[in-house]
């Protein structure tokens, strides 16, 4: 027993001890609404920077795209330059179908003449007045400095100008007006809880030209009175045009913050002084209590707080001994999955609050229990996700259970509702036959049939081994998935490589690394065939990895070579990976492979979509020693933009720009233009697809350093390594 006075001592400590938390927890509210609000003045600097960026990003490519439009429109254009007033209306509409098609968000087109005149008033109509000021504006100054929107009854819209690239070398201007659907996109998209962003002229104090403020303004200008403008924050003026971007918290974040911090600290010390009072008169069964938190731990570890459900680890765990159960019999003919996800279930928390919410899926779960065999595991995936494994059921049978539980989920009823609001389910069936390999596999099978079922129209059942031609082809992607992860496990994939040829006696020739795979039925499979779904879903790291390692295998079985060089294609997935760099320079130390030997190929897309882990990669792996080379450029609209930004020694020209050069004279002054870019930058260029001798003789007098394609040499089997002279 515990003496008086211990206890006495217990009850001053648990009285001290509450005081102390309630202090620090209202220290603590100050201290965290402190941090959240410089947190808070530092995200909307960085917002707005991202969108000033973003902004001047999409104003280079849209001249860009309208440069490269002119391009390969210059016939077209120049006859309607030529024509003028009888230039006719069907030739216009040709090249401006083609424009919006091109680029979007285009409304119409004009040429400006040397005067700053349009010279097809006779289709377009006459320039608005602010239209007018600013062509005037271009033509005086040669250059687009006051970009802003202008207004008419009917339309928004801006204007970019580019000069008009014609033989007579006229100063002349290409007009292309733009709605500004994409300005106002990028405001909502960075738009964050509690912030709104605008857009305001800067010559006209508190015009407010686009606003997240009001979701349905059609682009409507407002006004705003110089109280309200003293609310804005981090103004920054958007160079080249009359606009200012400002971001405004809401007036009631502050106070809003504090309340919540404060009853949260409430809440906390209510909590933790309970917990203490109650470990202080609950002593004597201290071992009985930690026992019964013990329980609850592992309880909360593999069960949902609201419904008691098992979590998805735990239903991940139990579904991965199913499987190996099922595999181990291959006339197993029971064992269902079934994925149900509530349709619209956001609805109820929206209308009718998270209370309501949560009372519908508490009913739901013991409803599944009450209604569901013994023998049924039932797990709550998310909010209003429910998976259930059904080990005993046949599998014939799987289709008509799943539609009785869908209509026990539309049978539902919570009196807090009102009559005529119901909710329904959409139900994804997965089999779970011998087709079905690992857990990941069953749910991004379930997942696929859940979508279909609502893309159907929900409140349905999908069957994933259905005959749907989407399941089917997810059904076989999962097949090629495993057929990798048994490749990678048993070395069956195999090297092939291709010769990059030197079009320069001054430089060496080299290849370009392969990867095939060899099927279970000892098939070859083209890379067509499994690397997309090896990109899809993640196992593309561990093919490039393999394919790093096996290079290096294979240059180290030819001892004589020394200086063959090889290029080996890196994926997206890969140049995101943090841990690329530690592995790769491991593979150099353990092989002992001179880094100047490798070049790593990245497609621009991969390296512009994970662009700074990109960056980080490129750059450390050529203070190593090796090379970088961009392929398939000229594939992408911001080619040219990006082309500055990554540390490339060689450009890879897009195989579709010159597979016809021969007889395609724009691809040929596409791949000229490139070279000469190349050059000035001080890069080496390949062409590929180099299909016939044709070819080959115009690349070479184009001045292109390396030639890639069949005419060239076909992939072969890397068997062994020759020594290139």
């Amino acid at each position: 027993m515990i003496n008086d006075k211990a206890l006495n001592t217990s009850k001053r400590v648990v009285i001290l001890t509450s005081v102390l938390i309630l202090l620090l927890s209202i220290w603590q509210t100050f201290s965290a609404n402190k941090i959240h609000q410089r947190y808070q003045a530092s995200l909307m600097d960085a917002v707005t920077d991202r969108i000033l960026s973003d902004y001047q990003e999409y104003f280079t490519q849209l001249r860009l795209e309208i440069d490269l439009f002119q391009q390969k429109q210059f016939n077209a254009i120049e006859s309607l330059q030529k024509s003028g007033d009888s230039a006719s209306e069907e030739k216009y509409m040709e090249v401006l179908t083609s424009l919006r098609s091109e680029i979007k968000n285009t409304r119409l087109f004009a040429l400006i003449d040397e005067e700053g005149k349009g010279s097809l008033k006779h289709i377009t109509g006459d320039f608005l007045p602010a239209c007018e000021e600013e062509v005037s504006a271009m033509v005086a100054s040669g250059k687009q400095e006051q970009l802003f929107l202008h207004r008419s009854g009917t339309s928004v819209h801006f204007d970019l100008l580019q000069p008009l690239s014609t033989a007579n070398g006229k100063k002349e201007y290409f007009f292309v007006a733009f709605n500004p659907d994409v300005l106002n996109n990028l405001l909502n998209k960075y738009q964050l809880p509690y912030q709104q962003l605008f857009l305001m002229r800067a010559d006209q104090t508190g015009e407010i030209e686009l606003t997240t403020e009001d979701k349905n303004s059609d682009y409507a200008s407002m006004f705003i009175g110089d109280a309200e403008l003293s609310e804005f924050s981090f103004v920054k003026a958007i160079p080249n045009t009359r606009w200012q971007l400002a971001i405004r918290l809401d007036s009631q974040y502050s106070s809003s913050l504090y309340q919540q911090g404060l009853l949260k600290a409430l809440i906390i010390w209510l909590v933790l002084t309970s917990i203490i009072y109650g470990f202080y008169r609950l002593q004597k069964v201290r071992a009985h209590s930690h026992f019964k938190v013990k329980q609850e731990l592992m309880f909360k570890d593999t069960h949902d707080t609201l419904t008691g459900l098992v979590n998805r680890l735990h239903f991940d765990s139990l579904l991965k001994v199913q499987l190996q159960q099922n595999q181990k019999n291959e006339a197993v003919r029971n064992g269902v999955v079934l994925h149900i996800d509530i349709d619209n279930f956001q609805m109820i928390n929206n209308s009718f609050g998270y209370a309501i919410g949560d009372n519908y899926l508490y009913k739901a779960s013991a409803g599944l229990k009450d209604t569901l065999p013994s023998d049924a595991i039932i797990s709550r995936l998310g909010s209003d996700e429910f998976a259930i494994l059904l080990p005993s059921l046949d599998f014939a049978q799987a289709s008509d259970f799943a539609n009785k539980i869908r209509l026990f989920f539309q049978e539902i009823s919570i009196s807090a509702l009102n009559e005529d609001v119901s909710l329904t389910a959409s139900i994804g069936v997965v089999i779970l036959d011998n087709s079905q390999f690992e857990t990941e596999q069953v749910f991004s099978s379930l997942s696929q049939a859940v979508s279909l079922a609502k893309k159907k129209g929900r409140n349905r059942v999908q069957v994933y081994q259905s005959n749907d031609e989407q399941l089917i082809h997810h059904a076989r992607e999962m097949l090629v998935i495993h057929e990798i992860s048994q490749a990678l496990k048993t070395n069956r994939l195999v090297l092939y490589r291709q010769q990059i040829k030197s079009m320069n006696s001054h430089l060496s020739s080299h290849y370009e690394v392969l990867v095939r795979m060899i099927s279970s039925d000892g098939e070859l499979i083209a890379p067509n065939n499994f690397i997309p779904a090896a990109e899809k879903y993640g196992v593309i790291r561990q093919i490039d990895h393999w394919v790093i390692e096996n290079t290096f295998k294979k240059m180290l079985e030819n001892k004589a070579d020394t200086t063959t060089c090889y290029s080996i294609n890196l994926s997206g997935l890969t140049l995101a990976d943090l841990d690329i760099y530690d592995q790769v320079i491991a593979l150099f130390e353990r092989y002992k492979i001179a880094p100047q030997r490798i070049c790593f190929e990245v497609t621009e897309t991969s390296a512009i979509t994970h662009l700074e882990s990109a960056l980080h990669f490129m750059e450390s792996m050529i203070t190593f020693g090796c090379s970088f080379s961009l392929d398939d450029f000229g594939s992408g609209l911001s080619s040219f933009s990006y082309l500055q930004k990554l540390p490339v020694a060689t450009i890879k020209i897009d195989g579709s720009f010159v597979r016809d050069m021969h007889c395609n004279e724009v691809n040929r002054i596409f791949v000229e233009n490139i070279k000469r870019t190349a050059a000035a930058m001080n890069k080496k260029t390949v062409a590929e697809f180099v299909e016939n001798a044709e070819i080959e003789q115009l690349l070479v007098e184009i001045g292109i350093d390396y030639g890639q394609g069949y005419h060239i040499h076909k992939p072969e089997p890397w068997v062994t390594v020759p020594v290139v002279q």
